[in-house]
């Protein structure tokens, strides 16, 4: 079995956001991935791997990298990103490749709830029934905490006159505004292997990259961006 084949069973596996077209996008993504005497090189990054079937730890840990190319890290993102992306830079300089990997894709959720945070924060209009509620000084959490602390459904609340992005499924599919293709893949793909890990299913090692984490954090700025134009049109 080749390591394409390979990666691509590993995904289909476990996959629960995948969309029409993402194969196209992840074959293309693939060919920036090969093993030759003891290294997985990807791109312009070489990971020391013992053998040829840790290549399912060598793409997950770094989707963002082999999927969207070269990134930096950006330091004008909310504090809330900043402070795990600081986190995930500590666990790659340790070595704690599982927990560092989770951090790196943490930044990527984070990010999400934070650019919702954003675009309420000037405030908004909850209607629940017959019921209409201005609300200040809100953010993503915050709004979903109210909203459950009322006893309301989250599938007939509107925010703004929009469905409320409860769950994360519906949160990225609410983000996809402010994403390209491949932009979109590479975070649901991501977000999805944090969840794994975040419940210890992931039996693979894994093999975290600087790289990895700069994609990451260049990915989360290139949303806000897109927010920022979005906001002022």
């Amino acid at each position: 079995m080749s390591i394409k084949t390979k990666i691509r069973k590993a995904i289909k596996d476990f996959f629960q956001y995948e969309k029409e077209g993402d194969k196209k996008i992840l074959k293309k993504a693939l060919s920036h991935i090969k093993f030759e005497n003891g290294y997985f090189i990807i791109r312009d990054e070489k990971i020391k791997a013992d053998k040829e079937e840790d290549v399912i730890g060598v793409f997950l840990a770094n989707i963002p990298y082999i999927v969207l190319g070269k990134g930096e890290l950006h330091w004008d993102l909310p504090d809330k990103v900043i402070k795990i992306q600081n986190s995930a830079l500590k666990l790659l300089e340790c070595g704690l490749n599982d927990v560092a990997t989770l951090e790196i894709y943490l930044v990527m959720e984070m990010a999400l709830r934070s650019l919702y945070s954003e675009y309420v924060k000037s405030g908004v209009i909850i209607q629940y029934k017959d019921k209409k509620i201005k609300v200040n000084n809100i953010d993503y959490r915050r709004l979903k905490l109210y909203i459950r602390r009322k006893g309301w459904s989250k599938y007939k609340v509107r925010v703004n006159g929009e469905v409320f992005p409860y769950s994360q499924g519906s949160l990225l599919s609410w983000a996809e505004k402010f994403m390209d293709d491949k932009l979109s893949f590479a975070f649901r793909l991501s977000v999805n292997v944090r969840n794994l890990l975040a419940h210890g299913e992931v039996e693979w090692d894994l093999f975290p990259t600087v790289r990895s984490l700069e994609s990451a954090s260049h990915a989360s700025w290139l949303v806000f961006q897109k927010l920022k134009t979005y906001m002022k049109s």
